[in-house]
């Protein structure tokens, strides 16, 4: 019993504090994913509105 509590108290720290900071880090992660997401549609919105002004170009 004794050497449980002893593992406890020397890891138990650093188990919630990877813990917390895995969950934190998730939720950044997920954000910067929606915000990646964002851009690429962006992009090729924009890509595909260039490539329709060039053959409307090419057609006058």
């Amino acid at each position: 019993m004794e050497e449980l509590f002893s593992l406890i108290s020397t890891y138990g720290f650093p188990m919630v504090l990877c813990i917390y900071l895995l969950m934190r880090f998730e939720t950044l992660i997920r954000e910067l994913k929606k915000s990646i997401d964002t851009l690429i549609v962006m992009n090729n919105s924009e890509q595909y509105n260039k490539t329709s002004i060039q053959k409307q170009k090419r057609l006058h």
